[in-house]
């Protein structure tokens, strides 16, 4: 039988390609894109090893945890030795990536992505570790890089950031 092609119109009032090739492509690399969500996640986890996690990102790419709590990191070099130095306030971390959303542009080579995160970890303050709830949102852009995808932008916005033993009723943000 041979294959279909027909066009839909797309959000953008665009004309999309919807034959199976192609949609077995855009799902293709939506799970491609999952994988290396779930790699940066367990890396965190691990230590952030700092080599792995730089080479997740594009050469280019910009890291933003919020100038008022992480700041921002731009180039995979930098991005490195921002997860050099986190390892020695972060000695524990549980990333879960919740509830993500993947937008594959049409020409398969760009994506966009946006996910929750819950994250219960240990965080060094004044020189004792604590108990900590880390919550927020992260909006993401992946790019094609050498027949890989990569993280080009990691943009990430805290709700909360608390002391488990306080919670985030007592006070929302203890970094």
């Amino acid at each position: 039988m041979p294959e279909q092609s027909t066009e839909s119109t797309a959000s953008d009032g665009q004309s999309t390609p919807t034959d199976l090739a192609t949609r077995v492509a855009r799902l293709e690399a939506i799970e491609e894109i999952r994988a290396l969500k779930l790699k940066y996640a367990r890396y965190c986890d691990a230590g952030y090893p700092p080599d792995e996690l730089a080479a997740l990102f594009t050469e280019d790419a910009v890291w933003d945890g919020d100038e008022a709590h992480f700041g921002v990191h731009r180039g995979r070099d930098a991005i490195r030795q921002f997860f050099a130095e986190i390892s020695a306030t972060f000695i524990f971390a549980m990333h879960y990536t919740l509830g993500g959303v993947i937008d594959v542009s049409t020409d398969l080579q760009s994506a966009s992505g946006s996910w929750y995160l819950w994250e219960p970890c240990t965080i060094v303050q004044e020189d004792a570790p604590h108990s900590m709830w880390v919550m927020g949102n992260y909006a993401e852009n992946y790019r094609q890089a050498s027949g890989q995808w990569r993280i080009s932008t990691m943009t990430v916005r805290f709700s909360s950031i608390s002391r488990a033993d306080e919670g985030w009723a007592q006070r929302q943000f203890a970094l």
